[in-house]
């Protein structure tokens, strides 16, 4: 691949990802009702469109409404095409967006392919996006560090459940084996409702899903959709867990449940930079959301149900075969 085919290739799947996050989003209110591990799911869809270039063809999807261009890589499979991946040296380079823009403004012809007019501007950008990334890459390791730091002197519990004196919140560490680190502080009941809480986390996987996610928030930092889609992800992530625990308690101890959460409540914005951690965070929303739980109806379920069953459908697809048109030779 050549290096200027890099840059149109992630904006094309940043692209992409913006229409399947604002579809996403419009599911997200539809709900509203049910449990949120419905919303929570929607997001991995939203993940792999970011880190994936590539999806299989159906007539069903979201992405058909706007004429969206496509490169055929197989028979079943595509990947998108908004910008050309060699605009560079392309001869009549066209840029086709979901949204309505100004006419193309490119150069075209002679001019393009003699003078490369785009050249400087296309190797600038990558510069730049490459430059985000370390960047990105710069404060999650900080925030490691500082994280590390703080958890001099923990101590060892049982299993992979350790106890430290300088942390502030609660939170899970670790890829393949995540440890829960508590509060000394801790009552016996809140360490009971918060150590549910974060082994549920473990159980499904959360510590991996957050990690590919900040790894698609470093590639797409410039988009500030997927900065939205990452902030109510981690939500969706907190609140579905909250909701598991008190399913498995009993809806008696929600009371406690947020008290606890509000016991813990601090700012923890060096966790939104830690991708192989993550701990307690918008303990308002929590709240609220706990408040407003309870136990979903038959009709409920099977709605949210049905709801995700057809946004992952329209949502991790691309348009078939009438959308297709074949890459220009160069």
């Amino acid at each position: 691949m050549d290096w200027y085919e890099l840059l149109p290739k992630i904006l094309n799947m940043s692209l992409t990802a913006s229409v399947i996050i604002v579809t996403v989003l419009i599911l997200r209110v539809l709900l509203r009702r049910a449990p949120r591990i419905y919303s929570y799911m929607l997001w991995t869809v939203v993940l792999f469109r970011l880190l994936c270039p590539i999806a299989i063809n159906t007539s069903l999807s979201v992405l058909g409404l706007f004429d969206t261009p496509i490169v055929e890589t197989t028979d079943s499979v595509s990947q998108v095409a908004y910008i050309p991946n060699n605009i560079v040296h392309t001869e009549n380079p066209e840029v086709t967006l979901p949204v309505p823009v100004l006419d193309n403004v490119l150069p075209q012809g002679a001019e393009q392919l003699v003078a490369d007019p785009l050249e400087a501007p296309v190797s600038i950008a990558t510069y730049i996006w490459l430059a985000g990334i370390v960047a990105m890459i710069g404060v999650s390791m900080i925030s490691y560090v500082k994280l590390r730091k703080s958890l001099v002197g923990a101590v060892r519990v049982r299993g992979n459940i350790y106890v430290a004196d300088y942390i502030t919140t609660p939170f899970v560490l670790g890829i393949f084996r995540p440890r829960i680190y508590l509060l000394s502080s801790l009552s016996e009941q809140e360490q009971e409702y918060i150590l549910k809480h974060e082994q549920y986390h473990i159980r499904r996987g959360d510590h991996i899903f957050k990690l590919l996610a900040y790894v698609a928030l470093c590639i797409h930092w410039f988009n500030p959709l997927v900065w939205l889609a990452f902030l109510l992800f981690s939500k969706d992530m907190e609140m579905s867990c909250d909701e598991a625990v008190v399913k498995k308690l009993g809806e008696d101890v929600r009371a406690d449940y947020s008290a606890s959460l509000l016991n813990l409540a601090t700012d923890n914005a060096i966790m939104f930079g830690m991708p192989l951690a993550f701990g307690e965070v918008d303990t308002k929303g929590r709240i609220k959301n706990l408040a407003a739980w309870k136990k979903p109806t038959f009709w409920v379920t099977i709605g949210a149900i049905l709801i995700c069953i057809v946004g992952i459908v329209i949502c991790i697809s691309n348009p078939k075969e009438e959308n297709l048109y074949a890459p220009e030779p160069f």
